[in-house]
């Protein structure tokens, strides 16, 4: 049977017959983040800063860390094999502040730098800054007080955007208590859908830290784009409970219109879009919620779709990565675990189907 016949037959026999979730063991990690025994409360939030080339901005952002009105947190800068001053403006601030740790790894990526961090850190909690970014000074003592009051593994939190060349006035933020709410996740309830807001950034949330190592919750490795959002999809389908916090804490620095940027690279972003597509579909059974599915089919050509179809000019490259997109829906969703999928997401298969097979 040629492929075009069977996805046609696949497509022809989910339209006809609803079928039920079937769910499946999820596939183990490899790698496992220890849980260390440190005394709780000891240091309440571990800040883990990924540091590769960022010199222009890293003294501001350290700061910005180090002037939070919660005392009792640890600093732990991994600088990724950076080739500038990062290093030597690490080191100054270490030896102002003792709660600055700084590690050195030869350059492995943003994600093996977090992992680093995770495996070092002793608070109760864990955030993430990256190290052009600033935060208000009192984030972390009210984001830690709501995950104390409310007893969650999360909470989440806003940003602001602000252009490089400009001075965010951090310290006149105000805070407003009223902005803060509790979720409680109902039986079979969506979380993606009914609970969270924002699942993209994980830089604005605090996450208790035995909750990730005792799910063996890291970064996927190697993976230069979508790991955060990855990540945050793995702690979200677990959770029960959640803070929102709807007042913004970070701030989050972009490039002024017109500047000079990273080349655009299609190929490598679906690299990536791709290896946390198979990452979802090992962890099917995680999402199985309410519309999780669905969920979890949109999710695979939301960060797939536009690229194929707009972002890559090369032919080669537009039926490989076309092709794992709809391997992993029909073979793996479809075929295997029978999802039936939706009307604008077979609209979207059936065109990357045409550009891998014809």
């Amino acid at each position: 049977m040629n492929s075009k016949l069977k996805y046609g037959l696949l497509i022809l026999f989910v339209s006809l017959v609803g079928v039920g979730f079937c769910f499946f063991n999820v596939m183990s990690h490899t790698e496992e983040i220890e849980i260390a025994d440190y005394p709780s409360g000891s240091i309440k939030v571990s800040v883990i800063v990924p540091v590769y080339n960022t010199e222009k901005y890293l003294d501001e952002c350290l700061r910005s860390i180090e002037s939070q009105t919660l005392k009792e947190i640890e600093i732990i800068c991994v600088n990724d094999g950076s080739k500038d001053g990062s290093y030597k403006i690490l080191s100054e601030h270490a030896k102002n502040d003792y709660r600055i740790k700084v590690i050195n790894q030869e350059n492995a990526g943003v994600a093996a730098a977090r992992n680093h961090g995770l495996r070092e850190a002793k608070g109760d909690y864990v955030a993430f800054v990256d190290s052009d970014d600033v935060i208000v000074p009192w984030a972390y003592e009210k984001l830690y007080s709501g995950a104390k009051k409310y007893r969650v593994n999360v909470v989440a939190s806003e940003l602001i955007k602000f252009e490089d060349g400009t001075n965010p006035d951090i310290n006149s933020a105000e805070y407003d208590s009223a902005k803060v709410s509790f979720h409680k996740r109902r039986k079979y309830q969506n979380p993606f859908y009914d609970m969270i807001d924002n699942t993209a950034f994980m830089v604005t949330k605090i996450y208790n830290r035995r909750f990730l190592a005792e799910n063996n919750i890291w970064f996927k490795e190697g993976v230069t784009h979508y790991e955060d959002g990855l990540f945050n999809f793995l702690v979200f389908a677990r959770i029960r409970e959640i803070v929102c916090d709807k007042n913004p804490f970070y701030y989050y620095r972009i490039a002024r219109p017109g500047s000079a940027v990273t080349e655009f690279n299609a190929k490598k972003v679906l690299k990536a879009s791709t290896t946390v597509s198979k990452e979802l579909v090992d962890n099917f059974d995680l999402f199985n919620f309410n519309r999780g599915s669905e969920w979890l089919v949109s999710k695979i050509l939301d960060i797939n779709y536009s690229h194929i179809t707009k972002d890559t000019q090369d032919e080669n490259d537009r039926k490989y990565f076309a092709k794992i997109v709809v391997d992993l829906i029909s073979d793996k969703l479809i075929c295997k675990q029978g999802v039936k999928i939706l009307n604008w997401q077979k609209k979207q298969l059936d065109e990357l189907y045409n550009i891998a097979y014809n």
